[in-house]
């Protein structure tokens, strides 16, 4: 029975390659980043202060924070990765410690709610037929003195999400779909995140038809990633803190030419090529520049001189002039016009999502129906358009 969570469809989302490399290549990395190290730890602290609340005892805030310290300690490896180099891993440390702190004096003496479940393991079908399973697991379960049920999630993100984002949040709104399979007689369920290093919390509740629209989007989320079969990848500053770059087509070669000394890097065939692909390119760029300048002076002197044929040392350049429609183009007057016309008309996509060129085409060749071409040739102008050919002299030319 294929098995998803939160935290898959995430990952899909922020890129399908590392979802495969991750979910179904099952590579292993020793790589970790100091943001997930430091909420680890986070987490791992306030588990203790409820499991010794639920055994009657309540710690101390120094004792939280030696326990805090302990596990940093025991759990810090070689593999944690820092992104942001301007800190350093105890710039990280007090941070985690800073928001353990806070929490705990918030919310002693911590009777607001029951706890029922910590770090708790739910998994529950998504879909009617029960063929796909969701699994996630609660930081804290709890039932407030109303009876409300409460689903606890602590975060050490560096950011704030508003209230409407939220409201939206996937990851809480699973959580409770299975609360309210396990537990049929709950009435009221409140989602509660908690930003530990802002020192704020959020609310939000959610609608069973909220819910049930949430399985359908799960469950289409779920079939655009089985019918993927290249799981492109989807670079983004995330990128900086994934941990596969030696397995990843669009970062491989950047991680592979960070190890080369100088000397290499500059030699390495990939990165001549590509300098010499961006050298020939700004040329190109300089020539049509010029090109489009010397054309354009072409133009104005057959213009002025009222000839067809300019003869040069080598070649002859032929220019002409045809009457055409010309139809408004972006931030013209009239385009928005053209354009809920041509939606409506079905045209939209025939003409390349709306090309004023293709859509002329449309109508000086007759293309479409009388009345149509007439309200569309009404909303344009003829213009003269210039024609401009270049080819060689013939033998014996003077």
């Amino acid at each position: 029975m294929p098995t998803y969570s939160h935290s898959r469809l995430e990952s899909y989302q922020n890129c399908p390659r590392q979802f495969k490399l991750h979910y179904i290549d099952k590579i292993e990395v020793e790589e970790e980043g100091i943001e997930a190290f430091m909420g680890s730890r986070a987490h791992e602290a306030l588990e203790k202060l409820y499991k010794d609340i639920r055994m009657t005892k309540v710690p101390t805030l120094e004792e939280l924070l030696a326990y805090y310290e302990q596990q940093w300690d025991k759990n810090w490896h070689d593999g944690i990765k820092i992104v942001r180099k301007e800190y350093t891993p105890d710039h990280y440390r007090e941070v985690g410690r800073r928001a353990v702190a806070e929490y705990y004096e918030q919310h002693q003496p911590f009777d607001e709610s029951r706890t029922i479940a910590l770090e708790y393991k739910v998994a529950f079908p998504i879909d009617e037929a029960g063929d796909y399973t969701m699994l996630g697991y609660v930081d804290r379960l709890a039932v407030a003195k109303d009876g409300t049920y409460e689903i606890h999630d602590y975060k050490t993100s560096g950011r704030l999400p508003t209230q409407a984002q939220a409201d939206k949040d996937r990851q809480l709104a699973l959580y409770q779909l299975a609360v309210r399979d396990m537990w049929p007689d709950v009435k009221q369920v409140d989602l509660v995140w908690h930003y530990l290093v802002f020192g704020k919390e959020i609310r939000s509740r959610r609608t069973s038809k909220q819910l049930d629209n949430l399985k359908q989007d799960v469950m289409a989320r779920i079939r655009t990633i089985e019918a993927d079969s290249d799981f492109r990848p989807r670079e983004s500053a995330l990128c900086d803190w994934c941990a596969y770059p030696p397995y990843c087509p669009a970062k491989r070669h950047e991680f592979e030419m960070s190890e080369l000394s100088p000397e290499k890097y500059a030699s390495e065939n990939g990165v001549t090529l590509v300098d010499k692909y961006a050298e020939l390119d700004t040329r190109k760029t300089e020539i049509e520049r010029d090109l489009e300048q010397v054309k354009a002076a072409l133009i104005k002197y057959a213009k002025d001189k009222e000839i067809e044929v300019i003869k040069g040392g080598g070649h002859r350049v032929m220019v002409r002039f045809y009457k055409g429609l010309a139809l408004p183009r972006k931030d013209e007057p009239g385009r928005r016009e053209l354009e809920e016309l041509v939606k409506a008309e079905g045209l939209w996509e025939q003409v390349a999502v709306m090309s004023p060129v293709s859509l002329s085409k449309l109508v000086e060749r007759g293309a479409l129906d009388t009345e149509l071409a007439r309200k569309i040739s009404d909303m344009g102008r003829q213009e003269e358009r210039p024609w401009v050919k270049l080819s060689k002299l013939r033998r014996g030319s003077n």
